[in-house]
Parts: structure tokens; C-alpha cells; sequence
């Protein structure tokens, strides 16, 4: 082989293994799908680990960003010492790079649905919509 066929097989082979890693990384589905298989299991971590470093939380008018402020902000409601709302997903699909779910919590008496930009496997921001049935009279 020449100098000039090495250099191509070797353009060639690392435009491939690039093209392989890019592939690899989860879809937005597989990220959601993930997210909600341990949102209810009270490891934290593992539900953290789905977000970006820089990721940004939006839920009922504030921004939470970055990994750590995001953990603190759900340890409360997932964490080891949450009580469970019992989150069931009713639907996970994508459109591009956007992931959605629409989900339920105690036995019905929420409803939401959440939106997760993923990007390179990891969720970069997520858009929280939670409501409920109107109180009692």
C-alpha cells in the first residue's frame, strides 16, 4: 500500500468508528425509557445519571440547572427516603432529538407529561407538566 491509500484507510476507519460511537448513544426514547424504569426506585443516582452536567430542570415556573442542584431538587420526591407517588408512564415516544412522556401518579390523581432535549445520550433539558383532578367541593 501506498502512503496515500494507508491515510485514506485510515480517514476511512476513523470516520467509521466516529459514525459507530454517534450511533450508539441512546435515543431519546432509550433515555426516557431508563428514566422512568427507575424513577420509582428510589436510587437517586441512577435517576441522575440520565441528565447532562449542564442540564436544565423546568417545573412549575423555575429553572433548576446542573447536575448537582437537579439532584437536590428531586431527592426529596425520588430519593431512598421519598414516599413513592407510583409514577406508571402511560406513553414514551420521540420526535428528532425530543423525548416525551405522558405518565400518572397515585393511583390517577395526577396526570403529566414531561419533555427531555437528549443529546449524546443524556438529557440536556426537561420541561415538567404535572396536574390534577380538581379539589373536591
Amino acid at each position: 500500500m501506498t502512503r496515500i491509500s494507508m491515510a485514506a484507510l485510515a480517514a476511512v476507519l476513523v470516520a467509521a468508528a466516529t459514525t459507530q460511537a454517534q450511533a450508539a448513544a441512546p435515543s431519546p426514547s432509550d433515555v426516557v425509557n431508563h428514566h422512568m424504569s427507575v424513577v420509582n426506585t428510589g436510587n437517586i443516582d441512577a435517576l441522575i445519571s440520565d441528565y447532562a452536567d449542564d442540564a436544565v430542570v423546568l417545573q412549575a415556573g423555575q429553572a433548576t440547572q446542573g447536575k448537582a442542584p437537579i439532584k437536590a431538587m428531586l431527592t426529596p420526591l425520588f430519593g431512598p427516603d421519598a414516599a413513592k407517588l407510583n409514577i406508571v408512564p402511560t406513553k414514551i415516544w420521540q420526535e428528532g432529538d425530543v423525548g416525551f412522556v405522558t405518565w400518572t401518579a397515585n393511583g390517577g390523581a395526577l396526570k403529566g407529561q414531561d419533555s427531555f432535549l437528549v443529546k449524546n445520550g443524556k438529557i440536556e433539558v426537561q420541561a415538567v407538566w404535572i396536574g390534577g383532578a380538581p379539589p373536591a367541593q
